[in-house]
């Protein structure tokens, strides 16, 4: 009898395959597509390398106005699409090395639980019997209303860019349009961003740090369109060239302008309807499957996992979701503590955060106490040239750390030195008592504590 059938093979679902077999349970994980799922192949790490290939963009720029080149330089668009396919091989070979180590067999094909214990698999129309199920389902790109139309593309489609710069749309302002927006300037496209809401990263909630990403994003040249809403999109030809004209409405009245390219990067939504969720029991909404700290369902033996389970979607929560069920498939009794879960913006300017910001801290009526300390009086950060942005850290009147917000080009290094504070409760006397190495980024995670506590070194 198998201990666990895992039903996805991305990061909650062979995390908890993997972890399982550790524990030597025996598992078995089916996934319809390829091991590694929508974060290896289509999201993450594509997402992270255009970031990095865009990074050493500017990163040569920056070294041609200090003079320490001479040339221009040309940009290979292709060879960015085949760095994103060689580290996609790498990582994929080296995941499927785990799974042979660890004797774990992967079967290709759609899954249907028929009920608790018994899973069937579409292809080959096997029935597998098993103790515990994790549905690790993933999500998927929220529809948009204008889809379908020529020149309109998924977020995960344009992670590949396309060959030549041009004028681009990005419809939403969230992670993953900003990430890929702020990548696309950098590679020469004329890029607009359409926010719906009033500000960038609405999830973040911290509408200071929000306002100043905007700032410092029309400063590289991106054209930001908060508080918009579009109402129609359409494809005009134009001799023999096709353009697509974009009719919105913004502070009650009506605009429009013109790209050759639309990127849907308005969302995620879990992928529900691929099991019958109300015949087996489990409990549900539009956002997810409810599960409690253990990660289990309503119903004895099935459990739930990652992006299906609703937001916020990240591959390292998904990570411990799936190993938290996992360890209590067999016989741990193990609580998933999601009160520190980092979330990074990987641009430039990066930003970053955990716990809460001023505002939720406010609204849950707290009076926290909030420290800044600003990069450009960090002397790591201006020697490499990374002045712009600050922390931002808040704590509870008792000095206990209650969250960091982190503005900047290293923020998503930085926000892990405030997910520990905040998972351990650490005060801010312990982490301004603690030596930061010198001259790193680091220091201004101790000098916005000296800061809050009224005498900063260099603040």
């Amino acid at each position: 009898m198998l201990d666990l059938i895992v039903i996805g093979g991305g990061a909650a679902g062979y995390a908890a395959a993997l972890r399982t077999a550790q524990l030597g349970g025996k598992v078995i994980l089916v996934e319809k597509e390829k091991l590694g799922g929508t974060c290896l192949h289509r999201g993450c790490i594509p997402s992270k390398v255009l970031f990095q290939q865009a990074a050493i963009v500017e990163n040569y720029r920056t070294a041609l106005k200090s003079g320490l080149f001479e040339d221009g330089g040309h940009i290979n668009l292709e060879a960015v699409a085949c760095r994103q396919d060689e580290v996609i091989g790498r990582l994929f070979l080296g995941l499927e090395d785990l799974f042979r180590k660890r004797s774990i067999p992967v079967i290709n094909g759609s899954a249907m639980v028929e009920g608790p214990g018994r899973v069937r698999v579409a292809d080959d129309q096997e029935v597998y019997e098993t103790r515990n199920i994790l549905i690790a389902g993933g999500s998927r790109e929220r529809t948009f209303p204008f889809s379908g139309m020529e020149g309109i593309r998924g977020a995960e489609e344009s992670l590949k860019l396309p060959q030549q710069p041009c004028r681009v749309a990005v419809i939403g302002g969230g992670n993953t349009g900003l990430e890929l927006a702020a990548a696309y300037a950098t590679f020469g496209f004329s890029v607009t961003v359409v926010e719906k809401e009033k500000v960038l990263l609405p999830a973040l909630q911290d509408e200071e740090i929000s306002k100043w990403l905007g700032f410092l994003l029309k400063k590289r040249g991106l054209n930001i369109l908060t508080g918009t809403n579009i109402n129609n999109i359409e494809k005009i030809v134009k001799d023999v060239k096709s353009e697509l004209k974009i009719i919105y409405s913004r502070s009650g009245k009506e605009h429009v302008f013109w790209v050759d390219l639309i990127i849907n990067a308005s969302g995620r939504e879990p992928c529900l309807d691929n099991f019958a969720l109300d015949c087996l029991g489990v409990k549900h909404t539009a956002n997810g499957i409810n599960v409690n700290k253990h990660m289990e369902t309503k119903v004895k033996g099935i459990y739930a996992a990652g992006d299906i389970t609703g937001p916020p979607m990240l591959a390292h929560r998904a990570y411990f979701e799936g190993i938290t069920a996992a360890e209590n498939v067999m016989g741990m009794d193990r609580k998933l503590d999601l009160k520190a879960v980092p979330a990074c913006l990987a641009a430039r300017p990066g930003v970053a955060w955990v716990g809460l910001t001023e505002k939720q801290a406010r609204d849950g009526g707290l009076n926290p106490q909030v420290g800044r300390f600003p990069f450009s009086a960090s002397g790591a950060a201006v020697l490499k040239g990374e002045e712009e942005g600050f922390v931002k850290l808040i704590a509870g009147e008792d000095g206990i750390i209650l969250g960091l917000q982190v503005l900047g080009n290293a923020a998503e290094e930085l926000i892990m030195e405030g997910t520990l504070a905040v998972r351990h409760g650490l005060s801010v006397e312990q982490l301004r008592e603690t030596i930061h190495p010198h001259p790193t980024l680091h220091e201004s995670i101790w000098e916005v504590c000296l800061s809050l506590e009224g005498f900063p070194m260099h603040g």
